[in-house]
């Protein structure tokens, strides 16, 4: 009797610890499809205007993402870092564009760089919220 007992207690245990570990939807899947996207883009330089319209399309996706009523909130604290970083860097580059002076340029070659070093950071931290 006590064994029956043990083992129904450990299964009840295991039970609940399964079901604690969220499983990640394919909505955020495809957030992070997406973000990875932007940031192999960026290592194997693409242009300002590629970088843009990948911007676009994960802002729709993380609109739609917020809709869910049951979203991870470790993942979306990751993801919505991750997406301002971006805005940094496009910002950044935009302005690295515009700029006529090398020291210009340099200072928002320093932004650009630090914006997508920490986006990549949180890509990571997104990853690891279902670990």
């Amino acid at each position: 009797m006590q064994r029956v007992v043990v083992v129904v207690v450990i299964a009840l245990f295991c039970t609940t610890i399964l079901a604690c570990n969220p499983k990640i939807t394919p909505d955020e899947a495809k957030v992070l499809v997406t973000l990875d996207e932007i940031q192999r883009g960026v290592e194997s330089n693409i242009d300002y205007n590629r970088f843009v319209e990948l911007l676009k399309t994960t802002k729709a996706e993380i609109v739609i993402l917020k809709k869910n009523d049951h979203t991870n909130p470790c993942f979306m604290g990751a993801i919505d870092k991750c997406f301002a970083s971006y805005e940094i860097a496009k910002k950044a580059w935009k302005k690295k564009l515009e700029a006529k002076d090398e020291i210009r340029k340099a200072d928002m070659d320093l932004t650009l760089s630090f914006s997508l070093s920490f986006a990549a950071l949180n890509i990571e931290k997104a990853n690891n919220c279902y670990k």
